[in-house]
């Protein structure tokens, strides 16, 4: 599967620019002025230099990877990652110091500019690289599959034009869920897309599928292209029951983020997502259609008695 990234935002590259020249020049400042910091921050200098000059070229380091970053911050995300993390344990070791009495609060300075400045951005350029990641092809046997079946009493054909209906997405979509559908072009033929757009946890989530198959009045399905998903791949079917209504189904086969981590920890926590978001759908299909029938049936029977 061909997946069609967005591209990094100018703001993503501007801080990773950023990033690495205030890198650069803080470890050069440090290797050419080893005692400066400690003497604006009345510090007894120390013994052997040399060391604080050795932070100062690992700082420099950092700084060139930021800038080697900032060219696709998509794809170069594990540098981000690592800058993210030396700012996070930095403030950490600094307070930890801080309570033993090792460094004044007048130290502190460094940790505003050098960690917090940068954490938010960070931050947000690793979770735009997540949601903007290459799932590669899924091995069959680490698939996840989700199904759901009921009744509706409306024929098949009835129930497919609903889902083709401009509206039809919007209420399905279950009102506790944080998501809204942001685009929907192309109705459910093949290369149609769906944009979903929401929050995760306070982050912006981007959610987009593709249709891939369209079979009236029994089939389409739909594919991630980018969201949270390493995989996912949704078959709506709609089959005669026999009794003039439909067999309503819905397939998901998925994968969680984070490899087999992600089957581990948040696996359960998808399937009882799963199960509320289809249990409402189902219900709000069988709902709304099966009144609209009832309704036509009616306005059809009097008009024939009337004639």
């Amino acid at each position: 599967m061909t997946v069609n990234r967005d591209a990094p935002p100018g703001w993503a590259r501007w801080w990773l620019r950023a990033a690495g020249v205030y890198n650069l020049a803080w470890g050069a400042s440090v290797i050419a002025f080893p005692h400066l910091l400690f003497d604006l921050c009345g510090i007894a200098r120390l013994n052997y230099p040399e060391i604080w000059q050795c932070v100062g070229m690992i700082v420099g380091v950092y700084g060139v990877g930021y800038l080697v970053a900032a060219n696709d911050p998509w794809r170069h995300w594990p540098i981000v990652l690592v800058g993210l993390l030396g700012k996070v344990f930095g403030p950490i070791g600094f307070a930890v110091a801080l309570a033993k009495g090792t460094f004044p609060p007048v130290f502190g300075l460094t940790i505003l500019t050098n960690d917090l400045l940068w954490l938010v951005p960070f931050a947000l350029i690793l979770w735009g690289a997540f949601l903007n990641r290459r799932p590669g092809t899924p091995a069959a046997a680490a698939v996840r599959r989700f199904v759901k079946e009921s009744c509706v009493a409306v024929p098949p054909a009835e129930v497919f034009r609903f889902h083709e209906t401009p509206d039809a997405l919007r209420q399905l979509v279950p009102p506790w869920e944080p998501m809204r559908v942001a685009e929907a072009t192309g109705g459910l033929k093949p290369g149609a897309r769906v944009i979903l757009v929401g929050r995760v946890l306070g982050l912006p989530l981007r959610w987009v599928a593709v249709h891939t198959e369209y079979d009236p009045p029994h089939r389409f399905a739909d594919v991630q292209e980018a969201g949270p998903f390493d995989y996912w791949y949704h078959r709506h079917e709609f089959w005669d029951d026999g009794a003039g209504g439909t067999l309503l189904r819905d397939e998901v086969e998925y994968l969680p983020p984070f490899g087999r981590l992600g089957l581990w920890l948040l696996d359960g926590m998808i399937r009882h997502k799963l199960t509320r978001m289809f249990d409402y759908r189902h219900d709000t299909t069988r709902r709304l259609l099966e009144s609209i029938h009832a309704a036509a049936v009616t306005d059809r029977t009097g008009a024939t008695t009337d004639a």
